[in-house]
């Protein structure tokens, strides 16, 4: 790893990566994250601490998308299956949402409380959706971090775990 062209692995999307390299951009993802936290505890100050946090925020998801889409290549996958991982929890969360508010503005405008059955059905909700949440997780961990690409050469480069002459 002494020869990494760190501008290609953290801002590029063409190629592919092995899973320790994407390991490494996760690990330089929580160093930023750290670094973030501590200039924000020494400087006290919610505008800054806004301003450090979106500046941190920004180079971090370029970091995970590139890296992603060269994950994915790595397994012959397109960059396009990033859209399931970031959007998946995201629309998730929106049907949290809106089954619950359906529910609550429904008791409100009829004037009653929250009865038992709105509450089931909300933590039902809650149940399923933190579990279907739970499996995108596992899957994009299991993806991302645990297997190993495609032997060889594919359509989106050379396997970077062959030694290249």
């Amino acid at each position: 790893m002494s020869n990494i062209n760190w501008g290609n692995l953290l801002f590029s999307f063409g190629g592919r990566i092995n899973r320790a390299k994407w390991w490494l951009t996760v690990l330089v993802s929580i160093i930023i994250s750290v670094v973030a936290a501590i200039v924000t505890a020494v400087i006290p100050s919610e505008a800054f601490g806004t301003v450090v946090s979106l500046a941190s925020f920004i180079p971090q998801f370029w970091i995970s998308l590139a890296a992603g889409v060269k994950r994915l290549h790595d397994l012959n996958r397109s960059g396009a299956w990033l859209v399931l991982f970031y959007l998946g929890p995201a629309l998730l969360i929106s049907v949290f949402f809106a089954v619950v508010g359906v529910d609550v503005m429904a008791a409100l405008l009829s004037d009653k409380s929250l009865d038992s059955a709105i509450i089931a059905r909300v933590g039902t909700t809650a149940i399923l959706v933190g579990a279907l949440m739970f499996i995108l997780a596992v899957w994009a961990f299991i993806w991302f971090g645990c297997l190993r690409g495609t032997v060889g050469p594919n359509q989106y480069g050379p396997d970077p775990l062959e030694r290249q002459i």
